[in-house]
């Protein structure tokens, strides 16, 4: 008996955070299937325990301040690289680069961890390694699945460095490329930032749809061109995939992102 108003309890929360507006009591009970007095009774135990609130004015029932709470206490205890570690060691196992995650710090990207390649790829990363936004694969997977909006803010009056032919030096390019990732879902560097560096990278995802972290692989364009590791693509957004899974992430809906 227990158990089953528990699922009940939860299919209730579930109906009221996934609305698009504000439902009535009457909405809740149409979409539940449930009779009016089991509702009743559940939303009286979900508003006493600040699970959802109930607005009297125009009688209608939202999530309560309890959830965001619990959602608050869990995201700030965990470690996303320890989190995505069996993740990364899974496609460093499967392929020929070097496996990184990455964070947002600014407008640049710190890494957090590193599995070097098997192979000697003649150059030394380590953690706490910075990188531009604008020249690097995991900025790229970082700024293409904020909304229009946020990107603007965040690129008003930033400077484009240049450090190889090939570095994106202007705004409008840049944009160009930020929708080409959301397109494919990954990022892709091409000699930008360093002559000799290519990689992909995949964003990981936290509970509001928000890029929190990339996932990289990257190698030495002596031993592999950017088109010889775009098939590397689909393991690296699996991987990525899987671990905002484990976090309660997802990606955001195309139709989210766009400026108004």
């Amino acid at each position: 008996m227990q158990s089953s108003i528990v699922a009940k309890l939860l299919k209730v929360l579930t109906i009221i955070s996934e609305t698009r507006r504000p439902l009535t009591f009457s909405e809740i009970v149409a979409k539940s299937g449930m009779n009016k007095s089991t509702i009743h009774r559940i939303l009286a135990i979900c508003t006493q325990e600040n699970l959802v609130q109930f607005d009297k004015e125009r009688k209608i029932y939202l999530i309560g301040g309890k959830v965001f709470d619990l959602v608050r206490h869990a995201y700030s205890g965990y470690d996303i690289q320890a989190i995505a570690l069996d993740e990364m060691m899974r496609v460093h196992a499967k392929l020929d680069g070097s496996v990184t995650i990455g964070i947002p710090s600014g407008l640049e990207v710190v890494y957090l961890r590193i599995l070097e390649s098997n192979y000697a790829l003649g150059t030394i990363q380590r953690p706490g390694m910075r990188e531009p936004v604008h020249c690097s694969a995991s900025g790229k997977a970082l700024m293409a699945f904020l909304p229009d909006k946020v990107i603007d803010a965040k690129l008003a009056g930033y400077k484009f460095e240049r450090f190889t032919e090939r570095t994106i030096t202007n705004l409008p390019t840049f944009k160009h490329a930020l929708n080409e990732v959301r397109a494919a879902g990954f990022a892709w560097n091409d000699r930008e930032e360093l002559e000799h560096l290519v990689g992909l990278s995949a964003p990981v995802f936290n509970y509001l749809s928000e890029p929190i972290a990339v996932l990289n692989i990257w190698t030495v364009h002596a031993r592999h061109s950017l088109p010889e590791i775009l098939p590397w693509a689909d393991t690296l957004k699996e991987a990525a995939s899987n671990v905002s899974a484990l976090i309660g992430g997802s990606p955001p809906q195309s139709g989210t992102l766009q400026a108004d």
